[in-house]
């Protein structure tokens, strides 16, 4: 976008963010809702216009226990196992379950979980679980998901959704519940399901016996037309290579083979997350021009930290992942370390458009001259991508902002790209078919159409240290506050509004896992 597109306006944006439970908080979705009712695809307007509210506490109409033995009839005082209220639940159900251990049988295959709802739900009559102690919010009373699988590589998910299912708050390690290749802990398959307040742990540093992983995540969603579906308040740690031995994952989505705008996966929102010592948090892997991913992926409000062992790093993977189901939107999230946010790679050829990057944060970004800051063109997906809008960023650390470095690689993916702030980086960007190797802002700005109103200086945080309630906060004095243009209208003052450059566009956001109210 233009220079003279922009205008900057004055507004008075405070930012609150008050105590460690704060760090792991934030959005606006009611409890029960399904996703995507707020996230009109590509219309510019999508974001949240009030305040972040916490998710509201569940009542049950049944009950499980980890103790029951199978004659009760699911009343508190006479609850289900586990087992039964799988097979009994029906749409309207809400089955509350008991602190204890889940013990599930491994089926030693990919898409083959120990337990699964029996009957569907529908979008507006879902079947509900939910842990009695959310996991993501207490280490104590947790109710556990396992199966008998004892080696990595060996075994299934524990845990799979079809359609219209809702579960809440349990815990899976997977020393408990070791998976194989191609999968992980949880399965989705299907549409209007959602996760909520679980925490997945990968487990031990190294598996006995393990299988060389690939394409494994805490959550995978894969299925013919798995769309509608609600990641949030999921705490998920040590998806790294660290834990493995190739492609680990926080969440990463695929589509069938033949996919269509019916059959292709997409219109999944994952918000309000908190993931630790992970490789990627978020891949969106179309893997080629038979199994495209059709957009429509929401990654807002969420925490990250890289992972402590291996050499590339980021947020956000968009593979194959183009706009037909709605902009592909990652925005007020905020990562510390790594070495890129948002990158794309192209496996096949297919576009990679329609990908908003706006308001985030990321904090000590380490330079590793091979994959780096923000990225539109990565192996061929420069050419065929259009459509990113890129603005009110935050970067620090010695990484450059922008890096196109493959051969014959441009930025002519970008539809927009404006104020935003890079600090402590020895380049501002680099493209590798202009040779804009080593460039101040200025320099940058003279060679490419882009980053108008953009800031090269330190944005003066709070705290750049991970666990501390004030990370990613912008001091009173900071050049970022009130320097951005509010493209998602997030404040909900509209799109020409100004806002705080960075993930605290306004007073009222909360990121990570949120309270119950």
């Amino acid at each position: 976008m233009k220079r003279k597109e922009f205008i900057k306006k004055s507004a008075t944006v405070m930012i609150g963010f008050s105590g460690m439970t704060a760090l792991l908080n934030a959005c606006t979705k009611k409890t029960n809702d399904p996703a995507g009712d707020d996230d009109k695809g590509d219309d510019d307007e999508v974001g949240d216009r009030g305040t972040n509210a916490g998710a509201a506490r569940l009542s049950a109409t049944h009950w499980v226990s980890a103790t029951a033995t199978g004659s009760g009839n699911g009343t508190q005082q006479h609850p289900y196992t586990l087992t039964q209220a799988l097979q009994l639940a029906q749409p309207g159900w809400r089955v509350c379950c008991g602190p204890g251990e889940y013990m599930g049988v491994n089926k030693n295959q990919r898409f083959d979980p120990s337990f699964q709802i029996l009957a569907n739900g529908t979008e507006s009559n879902p079947i509900i679980f939910f842990a009695e102690n959310y996991a993501a919010l207490t280490t104590t009373g947790r109710s556990i998901l396992r199966h008998n699988g004892t080696r990595q590589g060996y075994g299934c998910p524990v845990l799979g959704l079809a359609t219209g299912h809702h579960w809440y708050g349990f815990y899976i390690s997977e020393s408990l519940a070791p998976t194989t290749p191609d999968t992980g802990p949880v399965v989705c398959g299907g549409k209007f399901n959602r996760i909520s307040y679980f925490r997945i742990d990968r487990g031990p540093v190294t598996w006995p016996e393990a299988y060389t992983d690939n394409n494994h995540a805490a959550i995978r969603f894969e299925g013919v037309g798995c769309q509608n579906n609600l990641v949030s308040d999921c705490w998920i740690e040590n998806y790294s290579r660290e834990n493995a031995f190739r492609s680990e994952q926080g969440i990463q989505l695929f589509s069938p083979q033949g996919a269509n705008i019916t059959t292709s996966t997409g219109r999944i929102t994952i918000e309000n997350c908190f993931f630790d010592n992970v490789e990627t948090a978020l891949t969106s892997k179309g893997a080629g021009n038979s199994r495209p991913i059709l957009g429509g992926i929401i990654f807002r409000r969420n925490l990250i930290r890289g992972s402590r062992a291996t050499n590339v790093i980021g947020a956000v993977n968009f593979m194959d992942t183009s706009g037909e189901l709605g902009r592909n939107q990652v925005y007020q999230n905020i990562q510390v370390g790594g070495h890129y946010h948002v990158v794309c790679w192209s496996q096949a050829g297919s576009p990679i458009r329609d990908v908003d990057v706006i308001n985030n944060t990321l904090i000590s970004a380490t330079a590793n001259r091979e994959i780096e800051g923000i990225h539109t063109s990565m192996g061929g997906a420069g050419n065929i991508g259009s459509g990113w809008r890129i603005h009110n960023n935050i970067k620090t650390g010695t990484a450059p902002l922008f890096h196109f470095p493959f051969d014959g690689q441009t930025d002519t993916a970008v539809l927009s790209r404006s104020h935003n702030l890079s600090f402590g980086h020895s380049r501002w960007g680099y493209v590798d078919s202009r040779g804009t190797g080593t460039q101040s802002l200025a320099q940058w700005q003279a060679a490419t159409a882009f980053d108008d109103l953009s800031l090269e200086s330190d944005p003066r945080l709070v705290s750049s240290v991970w666990g501390n309630a004030d990370l990613g906060k912008l001091q009173q004095t900071s050049p970022a506050r009130n320097a951005a243009i509010d493209i998602l209208n997030l404040n909900g003052n509209g799109t020409s509004a100004a806002c705080n450059m960075g993930a605290y566009s306004n007073d009222n956001v909360v990121i990570g896992i949120r309270p119950l109210i």
